[in-house]
C-alpha cells in the first residue's frame, strides 16, 4: 500500500492519482536481469500507475496495446470453447428430473443464456474499454477494501470449480489409459471406498493434473489459439458421441421417454420449476458474468467483445439440445437414459473390439482437451487475477494459476466433492445471489451514476478518490446494497442446501420461491439501491466529468 504521502489524497474532479505518475521508475524490474535470474518479485510495466511494486505487477497493470491481440473471432472461439463441456451437455437432465419437458427445458437455456450473453456484454465493455482486471475495477463501486471480499468470493469459487473440472479429466485419462492398457482397470484398489476415487482414478488424475500444469503457463496474449483449437475439437467429439448413439438407436429417437413425455408438474409448480432452472442457467455463468473483464480487457477495440452477446445464447443452446437428443438416442441404444458423455465412450471401450477401443481413446483424448479449454477459460485465469490482487508484488497471473490449481486440485479434495457432497454442490449452484448483486453494483456504477467517467489511476491508488472513507476505505453504498440484495433469498439457500442432503427446514413456500429467482431479484434489487443511494446521498469526491483512463500514458510504452 502506498503512504500517505506519497499520493495525497485530493477531491480535485481531474484525477487525483494521474498527476503524480512517474510510470518510468515505478516498480520496475528489468528483463535482462529477470531473463537470466529468478526474481520472487515479478515485473511492472512502465507505465504502471501503482505507486510501489507492493501494489501491482506487469499483468495487473492496464494491458498496453501492444498486447491487446483478442479480436472478435476470439471471443467466439473463447465461447465455443466453453460452451462444448460436459456440464453443459448435461444441462438439461435435472430439468427434466424436476418436471420440464425437453421443449421447456430448452426454453430455460435460451432465455437464462441470452439474459447472461447480454449481462457478460454490457459488463465486458468495461475491461475493453479500461483495460483492467476485475479485482482493479471493482474498487471503483465497493472500495479498496471492500472489493477484496468481493474478489475473495470470486476466487474460492473460480479454485473450487477447476478443481472439480480437473476431476472430471482425471475420468477421461482413465478411459483413455483403459483403452490403451485395458489391464489398467484392474489396478487393485487401496483407497478406501469412502474417499470417491480409486487407485486408478487417482493415478488417472495425478497425470491429468500434470498434463494441465503446461497449458496453464500459455501466455495471455496466446491463449486464443488454444481456444481456437478446441473450438474444433470439441464439436467433433461431442456431435460423434451424437452420432454413434443415435445410429446404435437405428437413426431415430421418437420411441424416447425424453422427448415424447410430457411435463410431470403443473400449474404453479411448473412455473416455479422453470424459474428455478432459468435461475440454474443464469447461475451456469454468473461467474463470467461478474468478472468477464479478465478476458474482455485483452481485445483489441471496445467493440470486438460484443459478438459475445450473439454466440453465447446461440452456442449454448446448440450443445444443450446435443445433450437431450443424445439422452434421448441412448435410451434405445442402450436401455437407459445417459447424460454423461464420459459413460457414452466408457461403453465404446467396453465393447470389446478394437475399433471400440481406438474410438474410445480419441474421445477420451479430445473430452481432455476440453477440459483443459474449461479449465483455463472459465475457472484458471480469473483465480489467477484475484490471487494477484492480493499479492501483486509476488503473483502473476502464471503464478497466480498454477496455485490455484494446486489448492483446487488437492486441497479442496474435489474428487470427494463430485462423489458425496451434495449439500456442497447445492451451495455452488445458489451462490447466484452473491453474485448477482456484485455484477449489478458494479454495472450501475460505471454506465448509471458515473455515466462512464472514471479514473483509472484512482483505481490503483489506495489513497485516491475510491478510498471513499479514510479509515474503513470502503463504500458504505455499495456493501448495503449488496446485502440488501442477498439476505432476503438467504433461508431460500440454505433451504435449497439442506434439501439436497436429504433433510427438510422450516422455510416458507414464499422463502423458496424468491430463491427460485435469487439471481434476478439480487441483481435488479441490489441496482436499484445502489442508485438511490448515489442519487441521494453522493461522493462527490469521486464524480469526474470526463474519463481518465491513462491511455496516453500507457500507449506510449
Amino acid at each position: 500500500m502506498a503512504s500517505q504521502d506519497t499520493k495525497p489524497f485530493s477531491t480535485d474532479k481531474v484525477s487525483p492519482a494521474s498527476s503524480n505518475i512517474e510510470p518510468a521508475e515505478t516498480g520496475y524490474v528489468s528483463n535482462t536481469r529477470s531473463r537470466y535470474r529468478f526474481n520472487l518479485a515479478v515485473r511492472q510495466e512502465e507505465s504502471s500507475f501503482a505507486a510501489t511494486k507492493n501494489a501491482s505487477n506487469a499483468d495487473f497493470d492496464p494491458i498496453p496495446p501492444s498486447k491487446r491481440t483478442w479480436n472478435w473471432g476470439a471471443y467466439v472461439a473463447y465461447w465455443m470453447a466453453d460452451a462444448w463441456a460436459v456440464s453443459n451437455w448435461e444441462v438439461a437432465s435435472s430439468m427434466i428430473a424436476v418436471g420440464l419437458d425437453w421443449r421447456m427445458a430448452i426454453g430455460a437455456c435460451v432465455l437464462g443464456n441470452t439474459i447472461m450473453g447480454l449481462v457478460i456484454t454490457i459488463n465486458g465493455r468495461m475491461g475493453a474499454t479500461l483495460h483492467t482486471p476485475f479485482p482493479v475495477l471493482a474498487r471503483m463501486p465497493f472500495g479498496y477494501y471492500f472489493s477484496y471480499f468481493v474478489v475473495l468470493s470470486r476466487c474460492v469459487l473460480a479454485i473450487v470449480w477447476l478443481g472439480v473440472q480437473t476431476t472430471t479429466g482425471g475420468q477421461c485419462m482413465e478411459v483413455l489409459l483403459t483403452c490403451i492398457w485395458p489391464s489398467f482397470a484392474n489396478i487393485h484398489n487401496s483407497i478406501p471406498d469412502g474417499e470417491g476415487i480409486t487407485t486408478a482414478g487417482m493415478i488417472a488424475f495425478l497425470l491429468y493434473f500434470l498434463l494441465q500444469i503446461p497449458f496453464l503457463c500459455i501466455p495471455y496474449t496466446k491463449v486464443q489459439y488454444f481456444f481456437a483449437f478446441k473450438s474444433v475439437i470439441a464439436p467433433i467429439v461431442f456431435l460423434a458421441v451424437f452420432g454413434d448413439t443415435l445410429r446404435r438407436a437405428g437413426g431415430t429417437i421418437a420411441g424416447s421417454s425424453v422427448v415424447t413425455g410430457g411435463p410431470k408438474a403443473f400449474g404453479s409448480a411448473l412455473t416455479w420449476a422453470f424459474f428455478a432452472n432459468l435461475n440454474g442457467v443464469l447461475g451456469n455463468y454468473a461467474t463470467l458474468g461478474l468478472n468477464i473483464a479478465d478476458f474482455s480487457r485483452y481485445a483489441n477495440k471496445p467493440s470486438a467483445q460484443n459478438v459475445q452477446a450473439i454466440v453465447i445464447p446461440i452456442i449454448f443452446t446448440i450443445v444443450g439440445l446435443l445433450g437431450i437428443f443424445t439422452a434421448a438416442a441412448a435410451e434405445t441404444a442402450y436401455g437407459t437414459v445417459e447424460w454423461n458423455p464420459i459413460t457414452i465412450i466408457g461403453y465404446w471401450e467396453k465393447s470389446g473390439t478394437h475399433g471400440g477401443r481406438a474410438a474410445a481413446a480419441f474421445a477420451a483424448i479430445g473430452l481432455i482437451i476440453v477440459t483443459l479449454g474449461i479449465n483455463i477459460s472459465a475457472n484458471s485465469i480469473s483465480a489467477a487475477n484475484d490471487l494477484m490482487s492480493f499479492y501483486p508484488k509476488y503473483i502473476n497471473i502464471r503464478r497466480g494459476q498454477l496455485l490455484a490449481a494446486f489448492i483446487g486440485s488437492w486441497a479442496f479434495v474435489p474428487w470427494k466433492i463430485l462423489a458425496s457432497a451434495a449439500k456442497f454442490l447445492a451451495f455452488l449452484g445458489g451462490y447466484t445471489i452473491f453474485l448477482g448483486p456484485m455484477t449489478s453494483i458494479l454495472i450501475t456504477d460505471y454506465y448509471i451514476v458515473r455515466r462512464t467517467n472514471v479514473s483509472v489511476p484512482d483505481m490503483y491508488n489506495f489513497h485516491g478518490m475510491y478510498r471513499y472513507s479514510p479509515k474503513f476505505a470502503s463504500n458504505w453504498r455499495a456493501v448495503l446494497a449488496f446485502f440488501i440484495g442477498c439476505i432476503p433469498p438467504l433461508p431460500g439457500f440454505v433451504n435449497n442446501i439442506v434439501v439436497a442432503g436429504k433433510e427438510t427446514t422450516g422455510v416458507s413456500i414464499g422463502g423458496q420461491h424468491l430463491f427460485a429467482i435469487g439471481y434476478i431479484y439480487s441483481f435488479f434489487a441490489a441496482g436499484i439501491f445502489y442508485w438511490g443511494f448515489n442519487r441521494f446521498f453522493p461522493h462527490l469526491e469521486s464524480k469526474m466529468d470526463h474519463p481518465d483512463t491513462g491511455e496516453d500514458i500507457i500507449a506510449a510504452y
